[in-house]
């Protein structure tokens, strides 16, 4: 299966709880977002848990959970990565990373929409 992908990078300041990305436009490609990994850096740079979400019209396509579950798994690629409740290409998504506790340094994210052709003679 041909996968297409596309890279949403999301930065928190030291000092916040978290931040959101209300409004990301993703490419109009005529496919379908089928699931996502987010990759990030140190997670020492909140002491507590955090949390990650995507929104899609208002609508959950991934409640907020622990951002590791997010993670690349031990699989091949097209069983590697997060599913997540289909949407067409093309809409806004709203990112969301979140915690309890304030973070202590600056922390960068890469939120990876994993995405099918829907004409995949193309």
């Amino acid at each position: 299966m041909n996968f297409i992908e596309e890279v949403i990078d999301i930065t928190v300041v030291s000092g916040t709880t978290g931040t959101v990305e209300p409004n990301v436009a993703t490419d109009k490609d005529d496919s379908t977002v089928v699931g996502c990994v987010i990759y990030c850096d140190d997670l020492s740079a909140n002491p507590a848990m955090i949390n990650a979400s995507i929104q899609v019209g208002g609508q959950d396509v991934s409640k907020p959970q622990n951002i590791q579950n997010y993670r690349s798994r031990e699989a091949g690629y097209d069983k590697g990565f997060k599913p997540v409740k289909p949407f067409t290409s093309g809409k806004p998504v709203r990112f969301e990373i979140r915690s309890i506790a304030e973070f202590t340094d600056t922390f960068r994210a890469q939120l990876i929409l994993i995405k099918v052709p829907n004409n995949p003679s193309c």
